[in-house]
């Protein structure tokens, strides 16, 4: 592999000019620069990132640890913050806790998912990383990252508790409200909902913006037509019937899986939906594009959270003010078949 010497010799010019070139620094022409690039490629020249490490306390290269990789948000995340390293010349190490294999979702063994968070937060400081980024399975809240090394920490899709942490979140609760207002704009009052398990805060923010939207358009909440499911897509089987029975011709659902659930008892049932019952579900999985009919439901900011995180992150290296707060990101309404036609608005 080739040396900043050996360039120099080959382009006949300084070493300090080609470690200018190198690096990305401002001063030399860009004739000179582009031969000096053309050169080192040419020669499979490769940065010696330890030397640069200690040469300016920085590895420029950020950690990335993750609830559960396989989950449906993890991905979107990660390429987020990828993006975001790639735009500002830093490199990544990604770390995999595996706890929805581990655990399902049940609760976690918390000495053992302490340890094993402990554990990859001391690999990634070995590796030099300048701070972590850590991505939640679900929006709750974990054990206080700064105990675990004095570097900075970002949450996405999840808190800390520790109040100098700040997160990257979705806003679930207006997000929920403006989708049952797709619902309300069809004419409907009698909006049944079928809710996550209520110990999970974003079905309690989704029940919230589900009543707010209720609320606003002077429709009263009716606890009949709720229903509280676990998830899952027997859950939206389970209970479609008994809340097409109290009268609901419109289901929220409190995600996609919920509301292919809705689908299938509706379709074994002669229920047209999309015309006999309006349905919209949550998250946008990829279920939702091939189900018979297509689903409405909300889209989530996963990408732009893994981007706005890494973008905090690097602006806390780079010296620039804290985040002390969470950032909210808007979530966006796609409407298909479930819900009929696109609402006008």
């Amino acid at each position: 592999m080739a040396t900043i010497k050996e360039i120099s010799e080959r382009a006949g010019v300084s070493i300090a000019t080609v470690s200018k070139v190198l690096n990305g620094k401002p001063g030399v022409k860009q004739e000179t620069a582009d031969e000096i690039l053309s050169i080192a490629d040419s020669m499979n020249y490769r940065p010696n990132l330890n030397a640069r490490f200690l040469k300016s306390g920085r590895s420029q290269t950020l950690g990335i640890i993750t609830e559960d990789l396989t989950v449906f948000n993890s991905p979107e995340i990660v390429d987020g913050i990828a993006v975001a390293c790639e735009e500002r010349g830093y490199h990544y190490i990604l770390g995999n806790l595996r706890f929805h294999k581990r655990y399902g979702n049940g609760p976690r063994k918390e000495t053992e998912s302490t340890r094993l968070l402990q554990a990859t937060v001391n690999d990634m400081l070995s590796k030099q990383v300048d701070g972590i980024i850590y991505i939640g399975c679900h929006s709750h809240v974990v054990v206080s990252l700064t105990e675990h090394a004095d570097i900075p920490f970002i949450c996405a899709y999840c808190t800390s508790s520790d109040p100098n942490v700040p997160s990257v979140l979705y806003d679930d609760r207006t997000a929920a409200c403006e989708a049952t207002k797709i619902l309300i704009q069809k004419g409907i009052r009698e909006i049944g909902m079928i809710t996550g398990p209520m110990n999970s805060i974003h079905s309690i923010n989704r029940t919230y913006g589900f009543q707010d939207a209720l609320f606003q358009a002077g429709i009263p909440f009716n606890p009949r037509l709720s229903q509280s499911g676990d998830w899952s897509r027997e859950s939206g089987y389970r209970f479609c019937g008994p809340l097409i029975k109290e009268g609901a011709k419109a289901i929220f659902a409190h995600n996609d899986l919920i509301a292919t659930g809705v689908i299938d008892w509706c379709n074994q049932n002669n229920i047209v939906v999309g015309k006999d019952l309006y349905l919209i579900g949550f998250d946008n999985r990829e279920i939702s594009t091939v189900s018979q009919p297509s689903l409405s439901t909300v889209a989530l900011p996963l990408y732009d959270i893994g981007f706005t995180a890494g973008n905090m992150l690097l602006d806390i290296l780079s010296g620039k003010e804290a985040h002390k707060q969470d950032v909210l990101l808007n979530c966006t309404i796609i409407e298909r078949d479930s819900t009929g036609y696109p609402t006008k608005k």
